[in-house]
């Protein structure tokens, strides 16, 4: 996906017009296993997504109420990868501390819990409590701000689409 990106990035717009008009069908395999296989009529039937429903419309995006501090970690990359989230946002959110390997001698020790990465977890409210740690606590109102925007937008990915159909 980012490989594809760059190279969109940095191809002549007119070789990128004519690419993306052509298309370049995948290779079944050799000649003789083609035409043997259109000889004795064994294909497989094609696959197709399921037609979109209201269901999957109330569906959030992305269920950070139930997600495990490792794949969190990895989404939050990906929406700074993205653009969703800038550098600042980023270093605030993208590292849960269970993925520290020292987690069990500090954190861990003092709470009386052992890391458990790839348990799934309640994330958003883990971070709706740290804005609310940052306001009480912390005099810098740079980084509240940073807390607060990060959390807004990881409270947006979660919520369901809006369905703009009239």
């Amino acid at each position: 996906m980012i490989s594809s990106a760059l190279s969109r990035l940095f191809t002549d717009p007119w070789e990128r017009s004519v690419t993306e008009r052509s298309r370049q069908e995948p290779r079944l395999g050799s000649a003789d296993e083609v035409k043997q296989a259109a000889l004795t009529d064994e294909t497989e039937p094609l696959l197709a997504l399921p037609a979109p429903g209201a269901a999957e419309s109330d569906t959030p995006r992305f269920d950070l109420r139930n997600i495990s501090p490792r794949d969190f970690a990895d989404l939050t990359h990906e929406l700074y990868l993205d653009g969703t989230l800038t550098w600042d946002e980023f270093k605030l959110v993208g590292f849960p501390s269970e993925l520290d390997p020292r987690y069990d001698e500090t954190i861990g020790a003092l709470i009386g819990e052992k890391a458990n990465p790839d348990q799934p977890k309640d994330m958003l409210t883990q971070w709706e409590q740290r804005v609310d740690f940052e306001k009480r606590y912390n005099p810098h109102p740079d980084q509240v701000k940073i807390a607060e925007e990060a959390l807004g937008k990881l409270a947006w990915i979660s919520s369901a689409p809006l369905d703009l159909s009239a």
